[in-house]
């Protein structure tokens, strides 16, 4: 359900703010209703995207930012370096988009280094700061939304929402079924349940956990929102679709594989947690696929030690087996097994075009 803004700005769509303890509460206790007026002092957005030889996606993206039509917001492009036009699609954009094309750290340096930039300009502590990756969107007035939310609520750290998958050409393919209410426990013990477009935080927030990790290849916004969690900071959730994520055969969750799991495990025991459970479950599923590809050579063998490692994995982790009795998980399941089919289809060459009747070059 998508809530707009009354012509007293207020939110339909109502969001959970959840309190140091972790526990949701309906939107507007602590202010006990909606009857106090938004703050005159506006909210102040710095976005930021890192891009690299995203052309494609890239002016979707920045469209997307720019019909927010929103008048305090300040966003920049952190190009890489890119070789494959992006530069002069940004060029195009000159006069309402800040951008600069140099070679960097990665995703998470690109990230910290946009929010670091000061241009001799004042910093608001209080303001709020967000990055969108080039091949995804923001959903329209989801800026404004997420304004309002933080206006109403000073003592809001985080604001994150609903979010959908679309495809290469933009289309609707689900929504992000992995998104719930904020709860600090099974943000740190089941996974990681806020989509990384439809989160924004104050910058107070970020500075104060010392920003991304830079050597993070794969959960470095999962890791972000965990170091949120474990100061106790305020999460507050919508049930607005806020973003859309662009799901690519290519995407580095799609490739990640083994080795982004294992990222996964090595953040989370630095943190002192222990493995998630839906992580161990998506191991299951690797495991599950080689013993398949054993089988179908004929290597019954090689087949049984992908069992036995999936029994080996349950056993390290209960919470992983009592996520198999919940239909949650089995929606997201189903939700991934929908992206991984439609990616693979959309990779396949096309058939070749059929000879025409009484064909041949005769």
């Amino acid at each position: 359900m998508n809530g707009k803004a009354s012509a007293k700005g207020r939110v339909a769509a109502r969001p959970h703010l959840a309190p140091a303890t972790g526990h949701a509460q309906p939107y507007g206790l602590p202010l006990k209703g909606e009857d106090i007026p938004t703050p005159v002092q506006p909210i102040h957005f710095r976005i930021v995207t890192p891009s690299f030889n995203t052309r494609r996606f890239l002016g979707a993206c920045v469209d997307s930012v720019l019909s927010q039509d929103y008048p305090h917001l300040d966003y920049r492009v952190m190009d890489g370096g890119s070789t494959d036009g992006s530069v002069d699609l940004l060029r195009s954009y000159d006069g309402r988009v800040r951008w600069t094309s140099a070679r960097d750290g990665g995703q998470s340096d690109a990230i910290n280094r946009g929010f670091a930039l000061r241009d001799g300009e004042a910093v608001d502590p209080d303001g709020v700061l967000g990055w969108l990756n080039s091949d995804d969107a923001y959903a329209p007035g989801a800026l404004a939304h997420v304004a309002d939310i933080f206006a109403r609520h000073p003592d809001a750290d985080v604001v994150y929402g609903r979010a959908t998958y679309i495809d290469a050409a933009g289309r609707h393919v689900a929504d992000c079924a992995h998104v719930e209410p904020y709860s600090k426990h099974r943000l740190l013990h089941y996974s990681d349940l806020i989509v990384q477009p439809a989160a924004f935080f104050r910058r107070r927030a970020f500075d104060a956990v010392g920003g991304l990790d830079a050597g993070l290849n794969w959960m470095m916004d999962w890791d972000l929102w965990i170091k949120f969690a474990r100061r106790d900071l305020r999460f507050v959730h919508t049930p607005r679709v806020l973003a859309h994520y662009r799901w690519l055969s290519g995407n580095k969750s799609a490739v990640g594989g083994a080795a982004r799991l294992d990222e996964i495990d090595r953040a989370m025991a630095a943190h002192g947690l222990p493995r998630p459970a839906y992580v161990q479950l998506e191991r299951c599923n690797l495991h599950l696929g080689d013993a398949v590809k054993a089988l179908g050579r004929g290597r019954v063998d090689q087949a049984a030690v992908g069992v036995g490692r999936i029994a080996a994995t349950l056993a390290r982790s209960p919470r992983a087996v009592r996520s198999l009795f919940s239909l949650h998980t089995w929606r997201i399941i189903w939700v991934g097994q929908v992206l991984r089919a439609r990616a693979a289809a959309a990779d396949r060459p096309p058939p070749p075009a059929s000879s025409p009747p009484g064909g041949g070059l005769g």
